[in-house]
């Protein structure tokens, strides 16, 4: 019973505002109002700004049969209604109606039916238009008009907006920069303040590419982890095409997928779930791991900007850490950290707490700290994710060192893998994870014998390479000329600057930062390469503090590229018939036994080198195999020491021979 009383109590409220509606300034003998609140009771309308053009003409029907009107009291009492809708839209929808009165550039003819639609809907103003109202005006004309109908109309709404929206933003003209701010709501592209960004996505078809729905039932640090991405790269891809192809759409893709799977973090998104996504985007395009890149740019992004940081996250991109020059090789970068290959979650949380130590406190190069932590993640990938490195026994430990000692792989390279995961378990103790290192490295570690390798390349290959040099692109030219006339390293060719060149009068030099060994030296070089590479240096403006040879993305020319960028060259030109590797370590071995064979002391070819001990160099020197050589052929070119002619030949004898 109270229910009912309710419901009739609102009946009569509705009933009462209609009636305000109609007598509003009328006589009250006067037939219109009452004629028209008949029948608009009669259809349940209790507003008279909801009625619709074709209420007004089954009105006129009404009144000519139903109520016996003439045509011409039927006609001004149908103007009645007409005007009583005019002056309430007037009254009450007047500042929308005025907003769009103002708007430049749209198709005027189609706006009577938009501010129909948004009247209907209860829009009082042209900021109150929103995806989900241009979504439900999208659905009602795709019932009532034609599909090219559609387009034109949307457009027209999309532009109303969007003046609107212009018209805002210059009340912030002197603000430098406008900031979204991450709601729980759709986010429409083209309805951004900033409308020059916005106007960019109007050739795209399916706008539904453009909607950003940040209102879904999903983690919430994920999405706010979404929008700042969607923001970062709003601001910073500029070219359109790439900014949807490389980022927008693959992004759109991640987050339907970390929605559906319930995932809260993207920075700690595991290698499995990785996967499914890449199957996903499989379905989606054929350049799949161009649009897989999102993943690891997502994640530099985020782990780039964050107030602090996130020593959580699976991978970490060593920019953020401003690390001192000489921790990092700038011709082979260490550009990340990752950990997410460790299952066990306690385990990956023990390695992510050592590489922060030894970023932090140890000193060491980027370099090292890798090497050390893919040896120690190798050793908990082995462990499994059941396993913790903290209730590891030494018969466990003691079965993956016999493992990686089985594996053919040089003493020295065993030793290395064992030190760096003692260290790992030094770091435990000191920080008390653990009582006691569990296992004796000194077990464990392999007798190391020095093993000389003859890794000089041959004079017919470096020749046959000089000879063909100029067929080969000139940066390629010159780095090599430097490995084959200098013999340093190419970590040290890569990152020459451009006043590493002098002349002092008589002789001309170069000055060298040895980044293996942090310090710089002076070696002597050919006036030729001197003179070549002052011409390159004016040639290409190249200042003093310049690299030399320069990255296409900036900063010193990476290693790797030069290396494969110089294979394909030998290949090409079929250097050796297509049968030699280029190393370029190989050319600093062969200069070191050039001099040797020249006659140069060991001690002074191992300062040239810049080595610290006579005994790393003589691992550069193929002087024994040399050296034997050259006395075998001394010996037996004397016609005494042939032993060949010394040599009497026996018939042989068989045993079926008779006697």
């Amino acid at each position: 019973m109270p229910a009912i009383r309710l419901l009739d109590t609102e009946h009569q409220t509705e009933l009462a505002y209609l009636h305000e509606q109609l007598i509003e300034g009328e006589p009250v003998q006067d037939k219109s109002w009452r004629y028209a609140e008949e029948y608009l009771m009669q259809l349940g309308i209790y507003n008279v700004i909801l009625v619709e053009e074709n209420d007004v003409r089954n009105y006129k029907r009404f009144l000519l049969e139903d109520r016996d009107c003439t045509i011409r009291a039927a006609n001004s009492m149908t103007s009645f209604l007409r005007n009583k809708k005019a002056y309430w839209i007037e009254q009450e929808y007047g500042d929308l109606l005025e907003e769009i009165r103002q708007c430049e550039g749209i198709e005027m003819p189609l706006t009577g039916n938009i501010k129909n639609f948004l009247i209907r809907e209860g829009i009082h103003h042209i900021r109150e238009i929103d995806y989900s109202i241009r979504e439900k005006y999208e659905q009602y004309l795709m019932k009532e008009k034609k599909p090219e109908q559609v387009l034109r109309y949307l457009k027209t709404l999309d532009r109303i907006k969007q003046y609107h929206i212009r018209q805002e933003m210059k009340q912030f003209a002197n603000i430098k920069k406008f900031y979204l701010k991450y709601e729980q709501q759709i986010l429409f592209l083209p309805y951004l303040p900033d409308q020059k960004l916005a106007m960019e996505f109007d050739k795209v078809r399916d706008k539904t590419e453009l909607v950003w729905d940040f209102s879904v039932k999903a983690s919430e640090k994920m999405k706010q982890q979404i929008f700042q991405l969607l923001i970062h790269i709003l601001e910073n891809v500029k070219d359109p095409k790439d900014r949807r192809v490389r980022f927008l759409l693959p992004m759109q893709w991640m987050y339907q997928y970390c929605i559906n799977q319930g995932i809260v973090d993207i920075e700690t998104i595991e290698q499995e779930e990785i996967e499914k996504l890449e199957e996903i985007v499989k379905q989606k395009v054929v350049n799949y791991k161009n649009s897989m890149q999102i993943v690891d740019n997502s994640r530099k992004i985020l782990f780039m900007s964050g107030k602090q940081i996130h020593w959580h996250a699976n991978v970490w991109y060593m920019e953020r850490f401003h690390l001192a020059p000489e921790r990092v090789n700038p011709c082979n970068p260490v550009n990340r950290l990752s950990f997410y290959q460790v299952e066990n979650l306690n385990n990956r949380k023990l390695l992510q707490e050592y590489a922060r130590y030894q970023i932090g406190i140890t000193g060491l190069t980027i370099g090292n700290i890798r090497s050390q932590q893919n040896y120690v993640k190798k050793f908990l990938k082995y462990l499994g994710p059941d396993v913790c490195a903290l209730d590891v026994t030494e018969k466990q430990i003691g079965a993956y060192f016999k493992e990686i000692q089985q594996q053919e792989i040089q003493a020295e390279t065993v030793n290395r893998q064992i030190l760096d995961i003692t260290k790992f378990y030094e770091y435990l103790k000191i920080k008390k994870h653990i009582k006691a290192i569990p296992f004796h490295p000194e077990y464990y570690e392999q007798k190391v014998y020095p093993i000389h390798h003859d890794r000089s390349v041959d004079e017919d290959i470096y020749m046959e390479i000089l000879h063909k040099l100029n067929l080969f692109p000139e940066e390629l030219r010159l780095i090599f000329l430097h490995l084959w006339a200098t013999g340093l390293r190419i970590s040290e060719v890569c990152t020459l600057k451009g006043d590493a060149y002098y002349w002092d009068g008589e002789d001309a030099w170069i000055k060298v930062y040895q980044i293996k060994m942090k310090a710089d030296k002076m070696i002597p070089v050919p006036f030729m390469l001197y003179e070549v590479m002052q011409q390159y240096i004016k040639k290409n403006h190249i200042h003093a503090n310049d690299y030399v040879f320069q990255a296409e993305q900036g900063g010193a020319y990476r290693i790797g590229s030069f290396v494969k960028r110089f294979r394909t060259q030998c290949k090409k030109h079929k250097i050796a018939d297509c049968e030699y590797v280029f190393k370029t370590h190989d050319y600093r071995h062969t200069l070191a036994t050039q001099f040797y064979d020249d006659g140069v002391p060991i001690q002074t070819i191992r300062d040239y080198l810049g080595h610290v001990a006579e005994e790393m160099t003589k691992q550069y020197v193929d002087y024994m195999p040399k050296k034997i050589e050259k006395a075998n052929d001394n010996y037996f070119d004397k016609p005494e020491n042939n032993i060949a002619l010394t040599i009497t030949p026996k018939k042989r004898r068989y045993r079926h021979e008779k006697g």
